[in-house]
């Protein structure tokens, strides 16, 4: 037989056996989506990542206190900021300060991160915050604040609760009582997403005075953000500040950060793949078990087939050919269910857990799957087909 006739063959026994065929579809397609979708979060959550680092650039270095174990500093100092400044190739050092307030906003209460910055030096480490309307903050600035923009627009609210000019009223719990204070909103910045040192979406950024005055810091400092003068001496640097300011503290550069997720995504890809990838391998029993009651099925037409010359090869390409159409169709199949799973699991996660998730389906994603898919479906037929091949066909045309 030729191949083509072997392949009309073949698609002629799919359609007669719609129900069947169908039911082994829906087994490959289940296994073909969970790979697809998962794969595509973590992919996504790996893109958005790295996103955010190259916005940050390779040279961006943070240091907050406590390290590892037991040990660590409680805050950094003014004079920790002032001994990292010394520190050859360091280019930029600045000081901030991040504490959690009540805030109320357009008749919204809640508590939100409060960031206290330079904002010259600030804005020369973290590149992605731009000002969508009013202005950033100055250094000078005592009253002035600066929301994100989930702060200026909380997600799911229709409407912004705050504008420039805007009212914002603090309160601080402290030993003598409550202390409030009232900033007016000088600016409200783009959205951004998540960043290395804090998001700016979530956050009201003050000046460093401002912040130091509110909740009573005195010389004290909640980290140091970092830059170095070249990506070559990020390395070096980072082993100087641990040198300098010892154990108490913990120093991660932007590449080290880029590096771990890196490898912590890749294993959960291929955990996660290898958990869904089950769901193919039952879908093969299934198909193992179909095929071979088709087998039984088609003895006498198998028998006919030999009879007018049909070879052993032709009959094991007509049933492995059946498996592939199944495995191929299957997996095309999933990849698309997947894409609808990953944007569903998504819109899940950010509705129920306001969790952000961005999926994303890369081609060799779809075409691993799809492979995988099609091996699947061969080698699940190739035992009921090498059956096949092997019956005799004088006993085939007896068989009832």
């Amino acid at each position: 037989m030729r191949t083509l006739d072997t392949l009309f063959y073949a698609l002629d026994g799919v359609r007669e056996r719609k129900f069947r065929f169908a039911l082994n579809i829906i087994g490959i397609l289940i296994g073909g989506a969970a790979i697809t979708s998962l794969l595509a979060i973590t992919q996504g959550v790996n893109r958005d990542i790295s996103e955010q680092m190259e916005l940050l650039g390779p040279t961006t270095i943070a240091i907050t206190p406590g390290g590892f174990g037991i040990g660590g500093k409680g805050l950094l100092t003014m004079r920790d900021l002032e001994r990292v400044r010394r520190i050859p190739h360091v280019a930029v050092a600045t000081p901030i300060i991040d504490r959690a307030a009540t805030v109320t906003i357009g008749g919204r209460t809640g508590v939100v991160s409060i960031v206290g910055i330079i904002p010259e030096e600030y804005l020369r480490v973290i590149r992605n915050i731009e000002v969508a309307e009013g202005r950033f903050i100055r250094r000078s600035d005592m009253a002035a604040a600066v929301l994100g923009s989930n702060i200026a627009q909380p997600p799911g609210e229709e409407e912004p609760i705050a504008e420039v000019g805007s009212r914002i009223i603090t309160m601080i719990k402290t030993e003598e009582g409550v202390k409030k204070a009232t900033f007016r909103v000088a600016g409200i910045l783009e959205e951004t997403g998540g960043a290395f040192i804090v998001s700016p979406d979530d956050v009201i950024y003050i000046s460093l005075r401002s912040a130091q005055q509110l909740f009573d810091m005195g010389n004290e400092i909640n980290r140091i953000a970092v830059e170095a003068d070249s990506m070559e001496k990020v390395e070096y640097v980072v082993d100087a500040i641990e040198e300098e300011l010892g154990e108490g503290v913990l120093v991660i550069s932007a590449g080290f950060v880029r590096e771990t997720v890196g490898r912590i995504t890749t294993s959960l890809q291929v955990l996660l793949g290898g958990v869904a990838a089950i769901s193919l391998i039952v879908a093969g029993i299934g198909i193992v078990n179909t095929m071979t009651i088709s087998v039984m099925e088609r003895t006498r037409e198998i028998g006919i087939l030999k009879a007018v010359g049909a070879k052993n090869r032709d009959i094991l390409l007509i049933f492995l050919s059946e498996a592939l159409i199944t495995g191929v169709l299957g997996g095309a199949l999933g990849v698309l269910s997947g894409i609808f799973l990953g944007q569903a699991i998504s819109a899940i996660a950010q509705f129920s857990f306001t969790i952000v998730l961005s999926p994303y389906i890369t081609p060799s994603i779809c075409l691993i799957v799809v492979l995988f898919s099609a091996v699947t479906g061969v080698l699940s037929g190739l035992y009921p087909a090498w059956r096949a091949s092997n019956l005799n066909p004088v006993e085939a045309l007896r068989y009832e």
